[in-house]
């Protein structure tokens, strides 16, 4: 991630005014925190909803097959056993990480077909003079 950062400013700022750059940066810093923090928000409680849905799934499937003993241990535990459990995480974990996809699948499309960066002009080199001593 860290790797993306400099070419981003990098990209932001160099069509920008030498005066404004300080308010490019900022808005991008920004942009960049509230996006993060939206975007977690969201992949949590996806995370969260598709866990507790197939929870009550799995429970419901662990009370119909289960033997008297891990009936038993379940109640003293409060947890599912592991098959069980591990697939409620399982669960989760997809749904977040399609939901991330959903996220990322437009992000690249627009950073390949929308966002166009030109080439800055060149200044031209400035000759040392040949003035001798």
């Amino acid at each position: 991630m860290g790797s993306i950062f400099v070419p981003v400013m990098l990209t932001v700022v160099s069509h920008v005014a030498p005066h404004e750059t300080g308010a490019a940066t900022g808005m991008l810093n920004t942009t960049q925190q509230v996006g993060g923090s939206l975007g977690l928000s969201i992949l949590v409680t996806v995370f969260g909803t598709a866990s507790r849905n197939e929870a009550r799934q799995q429970a419901g499937a662990f009370l119909r097959q289960a033997t008297p003993q891990q009936l038993a241990q379940a109640r003293a535990t409060g947890r599912l056993p592991a098959p069980y459990s591990s697939q409620v995480l399982v669960h989760g974990i997809a749904s977040a990480f399609q939901m991330g996809l959903v996220f990322a699948a437009p992000a690249v499309l627009i950073a390949v077909f929308v966002i166009k960066v030109g080439h800055l002009p060149v200044p031209p080199a400035v000759s040392p003079s040949g003035g001798g001593a």
